[in-house]
C-alpha cells in the first residue's frame, strides 16, 4: 500500500484529495502545515509527500528542501503557482513533479504511481530512510576554498557558495538568520528575495549530492533561516 502525506491548508480540498486517494486504495494521512506535517512524521513514514506551496507559516518550497536535504521521500507539488519561475523554484527545491491547481484526481494518482515505481527502481542503499548524519564531521577549508565530506571527499565552492557555508559553519548547530545569510552574499538586507535564499540552498545541496552522494545537513529552521546540523571541523588542505 502506498503511503501518502497530503499538505494543503484547504480543508475542502485536502479533505477531496484524501478521500479519492484513500478509495484507491492508498494509506493516506493529512496535515494543513508543515508544523503538522512535522508532528505527523513522528509515527508516520510517508513514500511521498502531496505538498502545498502557499501554506501557513513555512511554505512548500522551504519544506520541500528541508525535506530533500534529509530524506529520498518523494515530492509532488500541487499548487495554484504555475508561473515558469514557480516550477523552476519548485524543482530546484527538491520536488519530483509540480502539477498546477485544479487538477484531476486520476492525474494526480496516475503521477503518483509513476513516482512511486521510479522511487522503487533506485538502488537499495538510495532508499534508505532516516540515514543518521548529526554525528558526521565535515571539514570547511578556508584557504582552498573547498567542503569536505565526513567521507573526505572535497567539493570545490564558488565565491557566492564560500559565503554561505562560511556563515553557516562559524556555530554549527546554531541558526543563521536569513537577513545574515542576504549579508553574506553581498545583498541588501530586508530586499532579498527569501526564494533566491532557498533556491542558494537547494543548488548547494545538489552539488554535494552529485559530487559526493552524500547529503548536506543544512537545514531549513521556520521562520528563522537556516542551520548546518553536523558538526564542523576546520581542516588543512591534504598533501599530495
Amino acid at each position: 500500500m502506498i503511503k501518502v502525506m497530503v499538505v494543503e491548508d484547504d480543508p475542502d480540498l485536502c479533505g477531496s484529495i484524501c478521500r479519492y486517494l484513500s478509495l484507491v486504495g492508498m494509506n493516506v494521512q493529512r496535515a494543513g502545515s508543515g508544523a503538522e506535517m512535522d508532528a505527523l512524521l513522528q509515527d508516520f513514514a510517508p513514500d511521498l509527500l502531496v505538498l502545498d506551496v502557499n501554506l501557513p507559516g513555512e511554505d512548500g518550497f522551504s519544506i520541500a528542501a528541508r525535506l530533500r536535504s534529509a530524506s529520498k521521500v518523494g515530492i509532488i507539488m500541487l499548487t495554484a503557482r504555475g508561473q515558469l519561475d514557480d516550477r523552476v523554484l519548485g524543482l530546484t527545491a527538491g520536488a519530483d513533479a509540480y502539477l498546477v491547481k485544479p487538477v484531476q484526481f486520476r492525474e494526480l494518482e496516475a503521477v503518483i504511481h509513476s513516482l512511486t515505481r521510479r522511487l522503487n527502481e533506485l538502488p537499495a542503499e538510495e532508499k534508505r530512510e532516516g540515514r543518521e548524519e548529526g554525528n558526521q564531521t565535515w571539514g570547511f577549508d578556508a584557504a582552498s576554498w573547498s567542503l569536505i565530506t565526513p567521507g573526505g571527499q572535497r567539493v570545490p565552492l564558488t565565491n557566492a557558495e564560500f559565503r554561505v557555508l562560511q556563515t553557516l559553519t562559524q556555530e554549527p548547530g546554531a541558526s543563521v538568520a536569513r537577513d545574515d545569510i542576504a549579508a553574506a552574499l553581498g545583498k541588501s538586507v530586508g530586499g532579498y528575495d527569501d526564494r533566491s535564499i532557498d533556491a542558494v540552498m537547494a543548488r548547494l545541496r545538489r552539488k554535494v549530492n552529485a559530487a559526493t552522494g552524500e547529503n548536506l545537513p543544512v537545514r531549513a529552521v521556520r521562520s528563522v533561516g537556516y542551520v548546518f546540523a553536523a558538526p564542523v571541523e576546520a581542516r588543512a588542505r591534504q598533501a599530495s
